[in-house]
C-alpha cells in the first residue's frame, strides 16, 4: 500500500515545483489527471495554478495531519486526507499568508512504481487573523 511518507513526499515535490513559481510542465509528471481543484470549487490546469503561485515568494507546506486509506489494490490507490500549514509572503504588498489548507487527494502507483496525483482536491482554506488574504495577490 502506497504508504504516509510516499504521500508527503510526492506532495513535498509538488510544492517545491509550485514555490518555484517557473513553468507548470515540471508538474506533470506528478499527475495522471493534470490539474486540481481549489477551495473555491474552481477546476484550474497546472499552468492556471502556478499562475497564481508567482506573485508569491518565500512559500512554506507543513503537515498538521495526514491519513492515508487504501481504496484498491489493482490498481494500488488511495485516498489521502489532511491539514497543510502554508505560508507564504505576497510581493506586491510584503503581507504574509497565514492558512491551514484541507486536502484531500487520490493517489496511484503506476506500472513504473511511482506514484502520481489522480485527484488533487484543496478542499478548504482557514487563514489566520493576522493573515494577508488570497485577493492581496495580483
Amino acid at each position: 500500500m502506497i504508504t504516509v511518507e510516499e504521500v508527503k513526499q510526492l506532495g513535498n515535490a509538488f510544492w517545491t515545483v509550485v514555490g518555484r513559481g517557473g513553468d507548470a510542465s515540471a508538474a506533470e509528471d506528478l499527475f495522471l489527471q493534470r490539474g486540481l481543484l481549489l477551495p473555491n470549487g474552481a477546476w484550474v490546469d497546472l499552468e492556471a495554478h502556478q499562475a497564481l503561485h508567482r506573485p508569491l515568494r518565500d512559500e512554506s507546506h507543513d503537515w498538521i495531519d495526514l491519513t492515508v486509506k487504501e481504496l484498491c489494490r489493482n490498481p494500488e490507490r488511495v485516498l489521502a486526507t489532511g491539514t497543510v500549514h502554508w505560508e507564504a509572503t505576497v510581493v506586491a504588498t510584503g503581507g504574509r499568508i497565514v492558512s491551514d489548507v484541507g486536502e484531500q487527494w487520490v493517489i496511484e502507483r503506476g506500472v513504473d512504481g511511482r506514484i502520481r496525483f489522480v485527484h488533487y482536491w484543496s478542499d478548504s482554506i482557514t487563514f489566520a487573523e493576522e493573515s494577508a488574504w488570497l485577493d492581496d495577490v495580483r
